[in-house]
Parts: structure tokens; C-alpha cells; sequence
């Protein structure tokens, strides 16, 4: 018998599963990231993945998904796959087609979510960031070159801080009662509108909600979310996303409030606002109920459309009164009385009995998916759940190549954007199967024992490094996070011989980073660490909060809204690291890190070359005389977050790799004197030393292996200054890269350096311990007594074979670089090869300045030519190409466009205010 044809089937708890299962933890002892012997996949995010049913493996993520109307095909919007469109076959479990339209062809960027089939299947419409593609479908599924129908922006629309209109971003779409017009969400307006078809025509613009992304409709009324809650008034507290004023909290900058809109389409208007949880998401009509899904809260809302009101709040975390952290992103109805929740970072669908709005709907249980389910649909034909999980499997697809120009030695392997989503195919579990899944979910997500690994101490226990207890004390009362980016395990320490390395791919290895491997030999090497993101968008928001939530995370489509931060809709509910330390009566003090504005008294970018700042490094080091070309707080660092802004380090660079990471190694060290003098230092302290970032080939600045070298150094000075105060005692200091997307390695894109520098942390020793960021996270918060932040940090456990209970207090003493750092990129003019020429001239007019804002496919051509002397192809070519012959080839390869975005590194407005 099914679990749906019984009238009261597993209405347990979580808990009643956890006492009663015999399943436990699957454990992560040194297992490496990747396809398991037992046919599970272990995620660099501390969980397994164990899907139910069917999966269909495809390359990229697979950010939304449409079932064709005879139920054999589907189609998802795709993100860093082999085409933007993926078509797969439902009946024979198999892709059909993966298909990118021709360059010119629309905006080329993919909606965050936004498919629509005809009823009769034979054409299917598809958002993008300004415009919906109209493909032809043929009978087997597949699409042809599509027409275009381009958005029209009148006066009223909303402007950039250029003055440009915003891009429409156009997400969900639903047909009309009619049946010939389709009413389409624009997110990036405010705005539903009502979209003619055959004539390509919108009229009837509806304000609503802030960025409204989902809609349905139930009669004559449309429903929408808006994922950004309700319109400001100008007594409430405000911070920006996409430009465009948001409620806020006042302690954290991120948005307050979740609505839904109810539209009467006879007349246009807005009739009812409906106030729901945060980051109201996806939406589902059931007769005349509305149920939506609060991303941010864990619930679901259930609105009586009848009745005009919000009728229950579904709290459907599987962890009763545990934190947030569930992120429930999609529903479908498996039955008339049964449904289904999924809920992206438990990587499961949650089935409820349901019992209609007025009535409380009951737990049946879990059901295990891949990584990051999104979507759902039921397939009627198939009498088959679908589902599209974002993740997936992981970076488990092709490998790809890196160059880091000359120097360096290029090298292919694994690498973060190698995603491998899945779409999964699953059929309504019986009662047997039900609660061997629900086990299954717990013993994935390490969610058994989390209460006996969670117990609050009792704050008199002996002090040890690393308490097994929270609030227990600590040995060490002063934490350091330094904040290094995009290196992969192997790229740096794959020389290593004491490790899992693989010397050919350190293309920054002992030569180039010194200090990296002297931490590495004196304190613990760890070489099964990962990052969880795949870039600095979400990878410092991992870090910082231990949480990424469903909005940035589907944002991964096109990043258009914002890139990470600043976005009052990125921030998570449950804070960040330096709010969990304040909350918990400690110090925090921040240099650089998560803050994005860099303004200086013209409310411009700050000034100078890479060169003027090197100077200026020299200067304040005494290795130089003069003037430093600007004054020491002449440029200003602030953030959009509040909590954050109140401790930052002004004068502290944060993302301009104009600035060499000396000058950052100064700042530190002027402001870490002063509280060895005070004796007032944070017991939370976090800096951003970027420079490892590098700028590729870009006249003026050093060459890439010479700023990784200036990484190196700096990095070295901090925790030289560190370990010979007197706060070495007691500190623990965390090295860590925010994501390692641009490196390859043998094992998973994802494995990344961390270096632990301490008297406490195990001096010599080589860890092999499976760790993520999340497990990080975790050992600052033990270390320093605070709770965890959510689901995650909950689940993960402290790094405990890293430290030791007895301190060895050998300070770490900095090495010089062996690569003169002012070591500079050859300009056009300089150029003597035609080809070298045309790339460095294509080079110059790249943006560098922020995070990530290249386009990928002609940038590592770029470096692979420099590295072979511009004669060699890049593997798979088979020719050398300029950049536009690249671009033609790859025409969507551009992750993110600042020109796009409108979001350079230092947006020269107020993040906030507060007025009333």
C-alpha cells in the first residue's frame, strides 16, 4: 500500500524516527569528496546525497524545471552546463538535448526561474534577464532557434544608480484565464504584466511587492510573492538590493519582511497584501488554498483565498525547535491530501498529510534527494514526482585546464564549475519505504546525536582548546579568521609530500608561497578540507555565516539582482559569525572582510596604481622615503551591514587588488600594536587579504605567481606579529580561502588550503580529517563558547584533530618572498607577438577590480597562451583564437557583468538609512 492511501500514515515526529532507527551518522572520518563504494556521494558541505528513485545526469545546475504537457519530457533553465537550455527524457531517463541559442539571440542569461509550455506542448516560453525567448518545441522534446520578444521600458520603471533603466528580469510566468495571454513577473521591476503572445505586446503593468518572483493563479485573481516583502514606506528602515530600497532589520541590514500580492485580474489592481514569513519564494494553488513557501522561516504559509487571510503557518524544519536552516524552496501535491515540501539544504522532500487550510497538516516523513532540490512537478502521464536538484552530484563533470600565466605550469583537473545536476524521478513511497527514507535523511544530514553533541556546558568544566561542550571554556580566547581567495589544495600545496597532493598541479607551490608551507610544516597540514562555495558571491557568505540562503543561491542563475553582497536579500536570518560573538556578550572587530563600499572624499574608487600603493607599502615600512601618494584614511571602508559597519577598520582595504597586500600587513600591524598597548583586543577578528586573487595578464599589475607571492608575505607578517605578542598564548589563528574556483585539483574542485597557526593547534602533524568551511565555522564558535548559527554549523563538529590541549609556544616567523613583488605584466605596447598583443589589449579593458567579474572561457585562454608562448591551442581548441573568435565560440561565458550588474566594487551611495 502506498503512503498516500492510508488516512494517518507515519504521523510521528522526527524524533520518534531518530529513537526508533537503527541507521546512524554516515560517517566522514577521511573519506574524499565524490561518488562513494556504497553508491552514495559525499558533498563538500559535510552531507551525503542517497537520491530516491530515478536521477538523470546532466552538466550544469539545473536552476528550474518544466514538465511538457504530455508528461514525457521536461526542460530546465541550466547554469554552467553544456547549454542553457537542458531537455531530458522522462520515459527513458536520458538528456535529448542541451542547447544554448546563437549569440544575439536575446539577452543571453538565463531567468532565475521561468519556463512555460503551451498547453499543447509545442512551444515553450523562457525568461531571461530582458527579454522571453519563443522556442519551437519538435515532437521528441528538443527546441530550435527561438524568436525574441524584447520588454519594453517606459518612463516609470526603476533606474540604476546610473540612471539606466533596471533589467525587467523576467521570472514567473502563468497563462492567462484566457488561455492566449501570459502574465509575466518582472522582478526587477516591481511589476506583473500581461504579455500578448502572437503580437509580442505587454500592457496592463501591476505594482506589487519587492522583487516578486513567483505567481499563480486561482480563478480571476493572480497571486505573486515577492520575495522581497512589501513597499517601503519612509518611516522604515531601509537597505538596497538591486538598487532599489528594501525593509530592513536594523541589526543585520537584511530583509524584514515576505508578502504575497492578490491581483484582481479584471481590473489590474492589487486587492490584498498578505503578510507572510521571509524570502516567500515559491507558490502553489490547491483549489481555492495558496500555500508558499517561506525560504528563510522554514514554514509554510497557507492563505484562504476564500476567506482573504492567512490561515496556518506550516513550520516544516524535521528538526523540532533546532535552527533555521531547512530552506524550502518548492511544493507539489502528490495526491489530493498529500504534499510535498523541498527543502534545498536538507537535500529531501518533506511529505505532509494534508488536510486543507483550516486544519493542521501532519509529518509523514522524508524522502532523500541529490543536492539542492528546487523544483518540483508531479507528472501526471509518468505518475511520477520530478525533480530538478541543483547540485546534484557535484563538481563531478569534465575537467578543465588552468593557466596562471608565466610562471606557472598549466594544469587540468577538477574544478568547481564542473557541476553535474540531476533530475530526479521519484514514485510515491510506501509506508516501509517512507521511514527508511526518513532515516536515510538523518544519517546524511548527521543529524543523529545532535542533541548529545550540542549539550550547553555547564561553564566550570576545565579549560581545554577545544571544548566538547559549548560554553565550556576554552584555552584560547582570541580567534583570528584571515580570508584568502580562490586557491584550490593542489595549486599551492600539492608539493607537499606528507600530503594528498598532486605535485604537478602546484602552480603556486614552495617557490612562490614560503610562508603557506612553513605554516603548514609547523602547525597541522590538513589536506581533506573543502570549500562549500563555488565563488566569492556565496563563498564569503559561507564563511561568515555558515548559511547561504535559497535567494543567493539560486541567484547562482545570473547574479543579475546583485553578486553576493551588497543585497539586503543575501544576508541570512541567523547572522553572521561577529553577531553570533556580540549577541554572546564578546569583542569582534573586522579588517576588510564582507565590507563593499571603499569610497574616498569624492565618493569615487580610491585612487592610484598598483605601483602607487606598493610605494606607499615601503613607505610606511621605512623601506622607502617620501609621501605617500595618498594619506592613511583618505579612503574609507563601510558596509551595508550594520553590525558589521560598527566594527570595521576604516581605513582598511577591502576587495582592490590595486592595493598590494603589504600596505593591508601595515594596517594590521599599526592597529594590533595599539591593543597590545590597550590590552583591549577582540576575541573575534576577521581580515580580507585578497591579492592571491590576482589579475591574470592586466597591464600594471604584478604578474599572477608575484601577487600570490604578495599574499604569501603578507599573510606571514600578520601571523608573525600575532605569535610574538603577548596574545600568542591564548590565540588560534584561521587561514582560509573563500572559495577555490580558480584552481584545479586531482581530488574535487571544492578541496582548498587552511592553515591553523596556534601553541594549541598540533605542531607537525598531517590531518586527514574530512572537513569543510562549515566545520570551521563551527570550532571558532567552541572555541570562543558561543551556539551554533543554524542547521549546518549544528550538524558539523569541531576540528578536534587539529588542536591539542598542551601549547607548544614557538612563535612562527615570517619568510621573505622569493619573488620580487613588483615583478610586472608585459603591456600591448610592449608586445612584439601580434597574438600577444591583441590579448593584452583585450586584457586591458577587462574589470579586475571586483570579485569574479571575467569572462571565464577567454581569460583562461588568455593565461594558457601567455604560459605557452602564444603558439599552443587551449586544449580541446584546435587553434590559437583571439578573444572575439573565443567569444563567438563561447558566447556565454561572462559570470557576472559589472556592466549588467551595475555593481563595481565601491557603489558610491548610502547602503542604509533610517528615517522616522
Amino acid at each position: 500500500m502506498s503512503v498516500l492511501g492510508a488516512a494517518a500514515v507515519l504521523a510521528t515526529s522526527t524524533a520518534a524516527y531518530a529513537a526508533s532507527a537503527s541507521s546512524q551518522n554516515k560517517p566522514l572520518s577521511d573519506h574524499l569528496v565524490g561518488r562513494q563504494s556504497d553508491g552514495s556521494v559525499l558533498n563538500p558541505d559535510n552531507q551525503y546525497v542517497t537520491p530516491a528513485g530515478v536521477s538523470i545526469e546532466q552538466t550544469g545546475r539545473p536552476m528550474d524545471l518544466a514538465v511538457r504537457p504530455d508528461g514525457k519530457t521536461a526542460v530546465d533553465l541550466t547554469k554552467s552546463g553544456s547549454g542553457l537550455f537542458t531537455v531530458v527524457d522522462l520515459v527513458n531517463h536520458k538528456v535529448l538535448q542541451q542547447y544554448t541559442p546563437p549569440k544575439g539571440t536575446g539577452a543571453g542569461n538565463v531567468g532565475v526561474v521561468g519556463l512555460l509550455y503551451s498547453p499543447d506542448g509545442n512551444t515553450l516560453y523562457a525568461t531571461q534577464t530582458t527579454d522571453i525567448l519563443k522556442f519551437s518545441v519538435a515532437a521528441d522534446g528538443t527546441l530550435s532557434i527561438p524568436s525574441v520578444i524584447k520588454i519594453p521600458a517606459d518612463a516609470d520603471v526603476p533606474k540604476n544608480t546610473a540612471g539606466a533603466a533596471a533589467a525587467p528580469l523576467p521570472s514567473g510566468m502563468v497563462w492567462a484565464p484566457d488561455g492566449t495571454h501570459i502574465i509575466t513577473v518582472l522582478d526587477g521591476w516591481d511589476r506583473v504584466a500581461v504579455l500578448d503572445p502572437a503580437s509580442g505586446t505587454f500592457s496592463a503593468p501591476t505594482k506589487v511587492g519587492v522583487a516578486p518572483r513567483d505567481i499563480v493563479l486561482i480563478g480571476n485573481h493572480a497571486f505573486v510573492s515577492n520575495e522581497g516583502g512589501r513597499t517601503p514606506t519612509d518611516k522604515d528602515f531601509t537597505n538596497l538590493s538591486y538598487d532599489s530600497p528594501v525593509v530592513a532589520d536594523k541589526r543585520d541590514g537584511r530583509a524584514s519582511t515576505g508578502t504575497v500580492s492578490e491581483i484582481d485580474l479584471a481590473t489590474s489592481q492589487v486587492v490584498n497584501t498578505y503578510k507572510v514569513g521571509l524570502d516567500p519564494s515559491s507558490l502553489l494553488a490547491h483549489g481555492t488554498d495558496l500555500l508558499v513557501t517561506n525560504s528563510s522561516d522554514d514554514t509554510v504559509s497557507i492563505i484562504d483565498t476564500a476567506k482573504g487571510r492567512v490561515a496556518q503557518t506550516l513550520n516544516v524544519n524535521p528538526l523540532p525547535g533546532q535552527p533555521f536552516g531547512s530552506s524550502p524552496n518548492a511544493l507539489e501535491f502528490l495526491d489530493s491530501s498529500h504534499l510535498a515540501v523541498s527543502l534545498g539544504r536538507d537535500n529531501a522532500l518533506a511529505v505532509y498529510e494534508y488536510r486543507g487550510a483550516r486544519r493542521p497538516a501532519s509529518f509523514d516523513g522524508l524522502i532523500p534527494t541529490a543536492w539542492y532540490p528546487g523544483t518540483l512537478h508531479w507528472d501526471k502521464a509518468l505518475n511520477r514526482l520530478i525533480v530538478a536538484n541543483q547540485a546534484g552530484v557535484g563538481a563531478l563533470g569534465k575537467d578543465g585546464t588552468i593557466s596562471e600565466g608565466p610562471g606557472t605550469t598549466p594544469a587540468t583537473g577538477r574544478q568547481v564549475f564542473a557541476d553535474v545536476g540531476t533530475i530526479g524521478i521519484v514514485a510515491t513511497p510506501t509506508r516501509q519505504q517512507i521511514a527508511k527514507y526518513t532515516a536515510q535523511v538523518f544519517a546524511n544530514n548527521r543529524w543523529y546525536g545532535l542533541k548529545d553533541r550540542n549539550k550547553q556546558g555547564s561553564g566550570h568544566a576545565s579549560p581545554v582548546a577545544v571544548p566538547l561542550r559549548t560554553g565550556d571554556p576554552s584555552k584560547i580566547k582570541h580567534v583570528f579568521v584571515i580570508v584568502q581567495e580562490n586557491r584550490t589544495y593542489d595549486q599551492v600545496l600539492g608539493d607537499d609530500p606528507r600530503g594528498n597532493g598532486k605535485p604537478d598541479y602546484a602552480q603556486f607551490g614552495q617557490n612562490v608561497t614560503p610562508n603557506a608551507h612553513a605554516l603548514a610544516k609547523q602547525f597541522p597540514l590538513i589536506d581533506d578540507l573543502y570549500s562549500e562555495g563555488t565563488n566569492s558571491a556565496v563563498g564569503h557568505t559561507w564563511l561568515d555565516a555558515g548559511f547561504v540562503n535559497d535567494y543567493l543561491e539560486r541567484s547562482y542563475a545570473n547574479y543579475t539582482r546583485s553578486y553576493g553582497q551588497p543585497d539586503a536579500m543575501v544576508y541570512p536570518k541567523s547572522g553572521f559569525l561577529w553577531d553570533n560573538a556580540q549577541a554572546h556578550g564578546l569583542t569582534a572587530h573586522v579588517w576588510g572582510e564582507y565590507a563593499e563600499f571603499w569610497n574616498g572624499p569624492d565618493k569615487s574608487t580610491c585612487p592610484g596604481t598598483w605601483t602607487d600603493w606598493y610605494k606607499d607599502s615601503q613607505i610606511l615600512e621605512g623601506k622607502a622615503t617620501g609621501t605617500p601618494h595618498v594619506p592613511v584614511g583618505y579612503c574609507q571602508t563601510t558596509a551595508d551591514v550594520p553590525s558589521l559597519d560598527k566594527i570595521l577598520s576604516r581605513d582598511f582595504p577591502n576587495f582592490q587588488t590595486n592595493i598590494t597586500d603589504q600596505y593591508r600587513a601595515d594596517l594590521f600591524e599599526r592597529d594590533f600594536k595599539q591593543y597590545e598597548k590597550d590590552g583591549k583586543l577582540p576575541s573575534l577578528n576577521m581580515l580580507w587579504v585578497m591579492d592571491n586573487h590576482t589579475n591574470g595578464l592586466n597591464a600594471g599589475y604584478p604578474i599572477p605567481s608575484a601577487m600570490v607571492a604578495d599574499n604569501d608575505l603578507a599573510t606571514g607578517r600578520i601571523i608573525d606579529t600575532i605569535s610574538h605578542s603577548k596574545y600568542w598564548k591564548d590565540s588560534a589563528v584561521f587561514v582560509v580561502e573563500d572559495d577555490s574556483q580558480n584552481g584545479i585539483d586531482h581530488v574535487d574542485g571544492h578541496r582548498a588550503p587552511v592553515y591553523i597557526a596556534s601553541p594549541y593547534a598540533r605542531h607537525g602533524a598531517v590531518d586527514h580529517t574530512y572537513y569543510s568551511q562549515e566545520n570551521v565555522v563551527r570550532t571558532i564558535e567552541q572555541i570562543l563558547g558561543l551556539p551554533p548559527m543554524n542547521q549546518l554549523d549544528m550538524a558539523a563538529e569541531p576540528m578536534y584533530g587539529a588542536f591539542s590541549d598542551t601549547p607548544n609556544y614557538q612563535p612562527f616567523n615570517v619568510l621573505p618572498n622569493n619573488i620580487p613583488l613588483d615583478t610586472m605584466n608585459v603591456t600591448a605596447a610592449q608586445a612584439t607577438n601580434p597574438m600577444q598583443k591583441t590579448w593584452l589589449e583585450w586584457s586591458e579593458k577587462q574589470d579586475f577590480r571586483s570579485e569574479d567579474q571575467l569572462a571565464f572561457a577567454p581569460f583562461n585562454r588568455m593565461t594558457w597562451y601567455a604560459t605557452t608562448g602564444w603558439k599552443r591551442p587551449y586544449p580541446g581548441d584546435s587553434k590559437v583564437m583571439t578573444p572575439d573568435e573565443v567569444l563567438k565560440k563561447f558566447p556565454q561565458t561572462t559570470v557576472p557583468n559589472s556592466v549588467d550588474n551595475d555593481l563595481p566594487s565601491s557603489r558610491a551611495q548610502t547602503p542604509h538609512k533610517a528615517n522616522g
